[in-house]
C-alpha cells in the first residue's frame, strides 16, 4: 500500500511539472523538444549553486549548450527568462574549455550531436559547480548529472545524486522526489 500511494504521489508531481514546464511555451501541443526544454528551465528552479559559482547577487545564471539538436533549438526559446531572481542567459559553445576558464557556464545542456564525447566532456569539468544535463537515460551513468528521456510517451528523468554531491551542487527535495535515481 506504501509502495502504491508513493507511485501515485509521483504521479501527480510529474503531472503538476510536466503542466508547470508546458506554461513555458506559446499555446497549442508543445513538442518533445519544448518539453525537455521546460524541463531544462525548471531544473534551474530547484538548484541551489555555491556561492562563488557567481560573479555578483545579480549575475545571470547561463545555460551553455554544447553541440546542435532539437532540444537545443528549444531551449534558446528560454532566452532572457528569470530564474531565482536572475535572467537566464544562453551560450551556444562549441569548445567547453574557453568556458571553463571564465566560469561562464552555471548548467550545460549536452547535445545529442556530444553523444560520443560525454564522457570526456564530463572529464573535462572535473568538479566544476556546473548543473549537466543531457538528452538521454544512460548520461547518468556516465557521470553526469540528469538524462532526460521518454518512457510510456512521458519526458522523464534519472539524475546521478553522487555527480551532483560531488560539484557542490545541492537539488531540491521536490525534484529528487520526481527524478529516478539509479543504484
Amino acid at each position: 500500500m506504501r509502495h502504491r500511494h508513493s507511485t501515485v504521489k509521483k504521479g501527480i508531481l510529474l503531472g503538476f511539472l510536466s503542466v508547470f514546464s508546458l506554461s513555458v511555451f506559446a499555446r497549442g501541443e508543445p513538442s518533445e523538444d519544448q518539453v525537455k526544454a521546460a524541463f531544462v528551465y525548471n531544473f534551474a528552479k530547484f538548484v541551489e549553486w555555491p556561492a562563488n559559482a557567481f560573479t555578483s547577487k545579480d549575475a545571470p545564471i547561463v545555460l551553455c549548450i554544447l553541440g546542435k539538436d532539437s532540444v537545443g533549438a528549444a531551449l534558446q526559446l528560454l532566452e532572457k527568462r528569470e530564474v531565482q531572481g536572475r535572467q537566464l542567459r544562453l551560450s551556444l559553445i562549441t569548445h567547453l574549455h574557453e568556458y571553463l576558464q571564465n566560469d561562464s557556464c552555471h548548467i550545460l545542456f549536452i547535445a545529442n550531436s556530444e553523444a560520443a564525447r560525454q564522457q570526456d566532456i564530463l572529464n573535462e569539468l572535473g568538479s566544476a559547480p556546473i548543473l549537466t544535463v543531457a538528452d538521454n537515460a544512460e548520461f547518468v551513468k556516465q557521470g553526469g548529472m540528469i538524462g532526460l528521456y521518454v518512457e510510456a510517451q512521458r519526458v522523464q528523468f534519472a539524475i546521478n545524486q553522487n555527480a551532483t554531491h560531488y560539484n557542490n551542487l545541492k537539488l531540491s527535495a521536490r525534484m529528487l522526489q520526481l527524478a529516478r535515481i539509479p543504484r
